[in-house]
């Protein structure tokens, strides 16, 4: 199963549906809040309300089943940054995902792989957007890319 994971598009579905029409394979879409777009425009997306999205009534996260696979995601701005490790394990997740940083990151806490595909249009640690490509064939092969956006 091939996901494909965003965040903080902050408003430009431009990026978007680009970034869309160029992965046909992707299984699964997400999006981990900040869209600040109506949200019928994200039709493909399985998606949660970040801190921007003031008129939304999405919720603030979800739990998805794939396979033995549990998956948490949220927008991050909830998260206690001081205990990290010990917020993620609480989620008691296989694979726990949040936005809000504009920064990518990817490790393995406990476990659990924990990601942030960074910001599609505002990132914060290059000057290019960022999405995450996540495949899972199963417990013992799961890889990742990030890819960019020029901007």
């Amino acid at each position: 199963m091939k996901f494909l994971i965003v965040s903080d598009s902050h408003g430009d579905y431009n990026y978007l549906q680009q970034i869309v029409y160029s992965n046909q394979d992707v299984d699964v879409f997400i999006h981990l809040g900040d869209y600040e777009i109506p949200e019928y425009l994200l039709n493909r997306f399985i998606f949660v309300r970040g801190n921007c999205d003031f008129l939304s009534d999405a919720p603030k996260f979800r739990d998805i089943d794939y396979g033995a696979f549990n998956i948490h995601f949220e927008h991050g701005n909830n998260i206690d940054f001081y205990n990290f490790e010990k917020y993620i394990e609480s989620k008691e997740c296989d694979i726990f995902l949040f936005g809000h940083t504009h920064k990518k990151f990817a490790k393995e806490i406990g476990n659990t792989y924990v990601f942030n595909p960074g910001s599609l249009t505002r990132p914060r640690d290059s000057s290019l957007g960022s999405y995450l490509i996540l495949e899972i064939k199963d417990k013992n092969n799961i890889t990742y890319k990030f890819k960019t956006v020029e901007l």
